[in-house]
C-alpha cells in the first residue's frame, strides 16, 4: 500500500495542474456519469467506495460512477486539477499544497480523521514511546525524511546526536538492520503479522501534526458549476463507509477479487486496524468524513512551518463539509 506523501514532485508539473476542461457530464439513462480516480489499488482505505458500488448507492444518488482504480504512476491529484476525472480521492496536504501553487482542489469529504501513518517497531522493542526512539543514538528509523509525517515527528522528538535514520527498507527492519521502520498503520504491519513477524506501532500524529487523508476532492469550478452532482457523490460516500464499518467482509472479499496481492485474510485485518482512524467523537456527532476550518487552518499551518508549502495561493477555502443529511 503506498504512503500518502506530500506533493513536492508535482510542484514541476504545476503549469499542467492549472489547465481546464469542461464540467458538462450529460446524463446517461437517467443518471449522471462522473469518474472518480483513486490514489492507489483496492485496499480496505477505498472500502466504503466499494461498499457504495455493490450496494447501489451510487445509482441510488442518480450517479453513473467509473470508479478508476490507481497504480504506480498514476496521480490522482494531477487528473482532478486538470478535470481528467470529475473527483479523485488524494491525500490532505496535498489539497493544500497544490492549491498554494494556484490550484483549486476542494475537499468534500475526508476518510481518514486521524492520520494513519506510524512508525513501528518489533514487538519485543525496548522502546516505549517515539521520544525515547528518536532520542537513542543506535537506533537506526527507516524513513523518508522528506515525507511531511517525518519531518513532523523530527521537529517533536528531534535531538543532537539522536537516531540515525536510513531510506525505508522493509527487510532491513525485519533482519534487524533497523530498529523501527516508517509505516501505514494497516499496511505492513499488518503484512507483517500474516508473515508471522508481529510489531507495535506508534501513531505518527503523535507529534502533533494530523492532517485528514483519503479525501474525495473534486475541483471548486465543477462544485459550483455541479453541486447537486457533489452533494449526491458525499451521500453516496456517507451510505458506503456507513455500511463497509457495519461488516467489511463482503466487500473486503470483492477488493481482493480486484488485488490479488492482498489476501481475505490481510483485507479483513487492515480493515479492523483502520477503524480508529476513521471513526472518533467526531464523527460519532457529525457522521463519517466530516471536516472543520479548524483542523484545516492547522494543517495548512504546519506544512508552512515545515516549509513544505508557501503562504498565499487560492484564497478559496480548501474544503465544503456538504451535510449527507441534505
Amino acid at each position: 500500500m503506498r504512503h500518502f506523501v506530500s506533493v513536492l514532485s508535482f510542484f514541476v508539473t504545476v503549469v499542467v495542474l492549472l489547465g481546464c476542461s469542461q464540467d458538462g457530464t450529460g446524463s446517461k439513462n437517467g443518471l449522471t456519469p462522473v469518474k472518480l480516480q483513486l490514489n492507489w489499488v483496492p485496499e480496505p482505505q477505498f472500502g466504503g467506495i466499494y461498499q457504495a458500488r455493490a450496494d447501489g448507492f451510487f445509482t441510488q444518488q442518480k450517479l453513473d460512477v467509473d470508479l478508476r482504480a490507481g497504480a504506480a504512476g498514476v496521480s490522482a491529484p494531477q487528473l482532478a486539477a486538470r478535470g481528467d476525472v470529475e473527483f479523485a480521492i488524494v491525500g490532505g496536504p496535498q489539497v493544500l499544497q497544490l492549491n498554494a501553487q494556484g490550484g483549486e482542489l476542494v475537499a468534500l469529504f475526508a476518510t481518514f480523521q486521524h492520520d494513519p501513518h506510524g512508525i513501528m517497531v518489533p514487538e519485543d522493542s525496548p522502546y516505549t514511546s517515539l521520544k525515547e526512539l528518536w532520542a537513542d543514538p543506535k537506533a537506526v528509523i527507516g524513513a523518508e525524511s522528506y515525507l511531511a509525517y517525518v519531518k513532523a515527528l523530527n521537529r517533536k522528538f528531534g535531538v543532537p546526536n539522536g537516531a540515525q535514520f536510513a531510506p525505508y527498507n522493509l527487510p532491513a527492519f525485519r533482519s534487524g538492520v533497523q530498529q523501527a521502520s516508517q509505516c501505514f498503520v494497516m499496511a505492513e504491519p499488518v503484512s507483517l503479522q500474516l508473515q508471522g513477524f508481529k510489531t507495535r506501532v506508534f501513531p505518527a500524529n503523535e507529534s502533533g501534526f494530523d492532517p485528514y487523508n483519503s479525501v474525495l476532492v473534486t475541483r471548486r469550478s465543477y462544485l459550483e458549476s455541479n453541486r447537486e452532482t457533489c452533494a449526491a457523490m458525499v451521500r453516496a460516500f456517507s451510505a458506503g463507509w456507513d455500511a463497509y464499518m457495519n461488516s467489511p467482509n463482503r466487500v473486503n472479499e470483492l477488493m481482493a477479487e480486484l488485488n490479488p496481492g492482498m489476501s481475505v485474510e490481510a483485507m479483513n485485518l487492515s480493515s479492523e486496524r483502520q477503524a480508529p482512524f476513521i471513526q472518533d467523537s467526531v464523527t460519532a456527532e457529525h457522521g463519517l468524513g466530516y471536516m472543520t476550518q479548524a483542523r484545516w487552518a492547522a494543517i495548512a499551518q504546519a506544512l508552512i512551518e515545515m516549509d513544505l508549502m508557501e503562504k498565499g495561493g487560492s484564497s478559496a477555502p480548501a474544503f465544503e463539509w456538504i451535510s449527507p443529511q441534505k
